[in-house]
């Protein structure tokens, strides 16, 4: 039987060939992975720069799984079972079974729902196309998953009271093998003339091979010969056959005592060779006294094994329960793999047919582990796992270790939680995922919303909203420190400033005030001042904003010609302390004017206040960038050349100049006051 196939790709790097072969890998988004060349150290190699070093291009593969749902069809689907995954938690694992059921088929008309449009998409597409190819691969994903969905419904949700399965192992069967009753449904429209059709008997062998007596009838009682004698006796045969309910009714006992009865009967019928004049009605009546010589001639007509395993047990264990089903369909299994092999015919298991004979067996490790390798980035392993935990039925360590149920479904829901995250498109969904994930859930949510690529002004609103209802402030503070990193980057700096103020973040408002009192410090030019007009209280959030609020409000005062507040606040922010180093010459220069002016706008104790800044501040500074460039000669020569001066040893000269001159006029002025 066929083996588990394992993907094999290989990386063309020609560098990592020189070392073996090596690479090494490290995730650095959701399911993507970064993979580079590797050196190999080992405990006798000298860790030492290669002769390559600095020669080769070091190459970066960024590998991941193929993601599926970005298809809109498919963006549909998980978009409506969301919703049927929020409910599903809101019962809070005290629902009823038919609140479960209920939920259940929910997703599998979803799924069905999609299923039709996938058909739909790939018969619009031209064949051979990559696009039909796409789509025919899909419709084989989600018909696996629509199949295995309802065997679980079947064997772990909707359980009738007497735990016998068979019934509804047939409408199992019926719905995923739908030929013969599509035949039935043509020939009963045809009436009489239904027996002239070359698909007259194969369609009534196929419903008997699957249970469907009724129909069967329905079909043999439109032939002309219904009123002969050995279509009578089938019809006969057929009507008395007794039927299990699976409700209530005769116990199990008296059921088989009666099918026993049936069974003995019929078989007398046979040996007399009553039908014997009509082979096909003959072959019928073997069929559903379950003849090992008939049903071996019919199951090379099946390609699955479990195509006909349901009707098998119908017509010899109808009674068969849960717990028998593994070993009656492990049986069946041998069965069709020896009558295979006799037919030159050499078996394989596809996946799917390994997963449902490990949902018979009632194997969840396996079954869990199966499904997981459906190409379906893990949508339907998540789904049916919290469906079958929330509903007590995820058995898959024994009821003694449910704590391990639990990591196993809070773990599927945290990496497909994570995966929607990394989706710009589908985010909002993968954070229901990760809310109803117990321990990691909440953490990596909040994490996850600051890595979500964000494109406009008003996405960034929504996320810091969510963070808020969610009381997440660092994700709220790393989110404006982003935008506000991104609106500098596009030299929005305004903005830029609003998200760092945003952020409450002091070192980030400190660099981003940085920058503007530097930019204007080379350039004289005064970024987004409106903005800085109208900061107000906020800029407490750091000392930096608030110097650079109020030499904002100095340049207003300067610009109206108010010279006298201004030259009050200039004095206020040289005494301040809170003077960037950087700044120092440009605050400086900016008392020249002032101190030069006719009518002195600065007093004799606020010009010695100057002088005295001059003197304490910006000479030191000087002298420190003099030695500085003593020790690294290397550097730029002037020493000062990222601001508006030119000849720094001029300009103090014209400082303490022009402070001589303002200290003598304002204390002539200021006694003359006095004595007067």
């Amino acid at each position: 039987m066929e083996d588990e196939q394992v993907a094999v790709f290989g990386i063309v790097d020609p560098l990592s060939t020189r070392y073996g072969n090596t690479l090494a890998g490290q995730f650095v988004c959701g399911s993507k992975i970064a993979v580079h060349a590797y050196r190999p150290i080992t405990a006798s190699t000298r860790d030492k720069p290669t002769d390559y070093a600095g020669k080769d291009t070091v190459q970066i593969h960024l590998l991941q799984p193929e993601f599926i749902f970005d298809d809109p069809i498919l963006r549909s689907l998980i978009a409506e079972a969301n919703s049927t995954f929020v409910a599903l938690q809101s019962l809070k694992r005290k629902g009823s079974k038919a609140d479960y059921t209920k939920i259940s088929r929910t997703y599998r008309s979803i799924i069905r729902a999609c299923l039709e449009k996938l058909q739909d998409a790939a018969g619009l597409a031209e064949e051979g196309t990559k696009e039909h190819d796409m789509y025919q691969q899909y419709i084989s994903i989600f018909y696996s998953i629509e199949c295995v969905w309802h065997l679980s419904e079947i064997l772990f949700l909707d359980q009738t009271p007497s735990n016998v399965i068979v019934p509804q192992l047939l409408e199992w069967v019926r719905f995923h093998f739908p030929a013969a009753e599509r035949m039935a449904t043509d020939l009963l429209l045809m009436g009489r003339d239904a027996s002239d059709s070359e698909e007259y008997w194969p369609a009534l062998k196929g419903l008997i091979l699957q249970g469907q007596v009724d129909v069967a009838r329905a079909i043999l009682q439109s032939h002309p010969q219904a009123e002969s004698a050995a279509f009578k006796m089938a019809e006969q045969i057929l009507k008395a056959m007794p039927t299990f309910n699976v409700y209530g009714g005769f116990s199990i006992q008296k059921f088989r005592s009666q099918w026993q009865y049936w069974l003995t009967d019929t078989e007398r019928k046979l040996s007399a060779n009553i039908l014997a004049i009509e082979p096909n009605l003959e072959e019928l009546v073997q069929l559903i006294i379950g003849d090992t010589q008939t049903w071996n001639a019919h199951i090379d007509n099946s390609d699955y094994w479990y195509e006909y395993l349901p009707g098998y047990l119908f017509y010899t264990n109808p009674a068969c329960k849960h717990f028998e089903l593994g070993t009656a369909a492990n049986s069946w299994l041998d069965r069709w793999a020896r009558m295979k092999t006799q037919q030159g015919n050499e078996p394989q298991l596809k996946h799917l047919d390994k997963v449902i004979l490990s949902l018979m067996e009632n194997d969840m490790h396996q079954v869990i582990h199966a499904i997981q390798l459906m190409a379906d980035n893990q949508w339907f392993v998540t789904h049916l796992t919290d469906l079958l935990y929330n509903c007590g039925q995820l058995q898959v360590v024994g009821e003694h270790q449910m704590n391990d149920c639990i990591k196993l479904r809070d773990s599927l829901l945290y990496e497909f939680g994570s995966t929607l995250m990394t989706r710009n498109s589908l985010w909002q969904l993968g954070m229901d995922y990760l809310q109803f994930c117990s321990e990691e859930g909440l953490p990596a949510l909040e994490l996850c919303l600051t890595k979500i690529p964000i494109k406009t002004e008003k996405q960034a609103m929504k996320i810091l909203e969510i963070c808020h209802k969610m009381g997440f402030p660092n994700a709220e503070q790393e989110i404006c420190k982003i935008q506000a990193k991104q609106s500098l980057d596009d030299e929005r700096y305004g903005n830029a400033l609003e998200w760092a103020i945003r952020s409450k973040d002091t070192l980030y408002v400190t660099s981003i005030a940085d920058f503007l009192l530097k930019h204007y410090a080379k350039t004289g030019d005064m970024l987004c001042p409106d903005i800085i007009a109208n900061i107000g209280a906020k800029m407490f959030i750091s000392p930096r904003l608030v110097f650079l609020v109020k030499y904002f409000d100095f340049y207003q005062f300067y610009r109206k010609r108010d010279f006298l507040p201004a030259a009050e606040l200039l004095v206020n922010l040289l005494d301040s302390k809170i003077t960037p180093e950087y700044f120092w010459p440009s605050l400086l220069i900016d008392t020249i004017p002032l101190l030069e002016s006719k009518d002195p706008k600065i007093l004799s104790k606020e010009t010695t206040a100057i002088l005295h800044h001059l003197e304490s501040e910006l000479v030191p500074l000087i002298e420190k960038k003099k030695k500085r460039l003593e020790k690294f000669p290397d550097e730029p020569v002037n020493i000062l050349k990222d601001y508006r001066i030119e000849n720094i040893e001029e300009i103090i000269n014209l400082l303490r100049l022009a402070c001589a001159r303002n200290l003598s006029r304002a204390l002539i002025i200021e006694n003359t006051l006095m004595a007067a």
